[in-house]
């Protein structure tokens, strides 16, 4: 595990799960390299072990479903995926941003693109960047269905149809949270979704 190749995409648990449970996974899978953290895949591991009875439609099940779509992903032979062992390993509830920032901090020359979910997180991790005089874009999960988007691998509607239910399933309301996650996004989906979920 620790050969496994550095692809330009760093992405965190949080972030892979939110793409995971978006229509577009497959595309996802079969278009996108990237990398991921030991302590990620554990975070995944985790989170598929403890919520063994999920009841249909919780917040339990989508973490769930998600982290084992990630895993099988990470798990199967002929996937560009790649997991990257980070040393000392980071414990406790932030561990896998940490892994991320003890990764980027080590090997920030190997990646363009680093994706987590939490807003704080994002800007520990652009100060890091920028500290280090890194070329890396820091960004949310709508990010990674974007790439899709600006390569014509999905439509313009499908991408912000899966962006909306995204900012929906993950309980996005507030001002700055939704604003945030369309950071980096220069695509306008006015046409297709309700203001509350559109960027201010």
């Amino acid at each position: 595990m620790a050969s496994d190749p550095r692809h330009p995409l760093l992405a965190d648990t949080s972030s892979l799960i939110a793409v995971a449970n978006t229509d577009q996974w497959d595309v996802l899978t079969e278009s996108l390299v990237l990398t991921t953290t030991n302590v990620c895949k554990h975070e995944l591991q985790n989170h598929v072990n403890s919520n063994t009875h999920a009841p249909e439609g919780s917040r339990e099940q989508y973490l769930k479903r998600g982290s084992q779509r990630v895993l099988d992903q990470l798990d199967d032979e002929s996937s560009s995926w790649s997991c990257v062992t980070v040393v000392p390993r980071p414990h406790g509830p932030d561990a896998g941003e940490e892994s991320l920032k003890q990764e980027l901090s080590e090997h920030g020359d190997s990646y363009q693109v680093v994706s987590l979910l939490d807003g704080a997180a994002r800007r520990s991790i652009r100060r890091l960047v920028d500290d280090h005089g890194y070329d890396v874009d820091v960004v949310g999960p709508p990010y990674l269905l974007y790439i899709l988007l600006d390569n014509e691998l999905i439509s313009k509607a499908e991408f912000c149809e899966a962006t909306g239910k995204m900012i929906r399933t993950e309980g996005w309301t507030g001002y700055e949270v939704v604003k945030n996650a369309w950071a980096s996004i220069p695509v306008d989906c006015s046409e297709f979704l309700d203001n509350n979920i559109l960027p201010p």
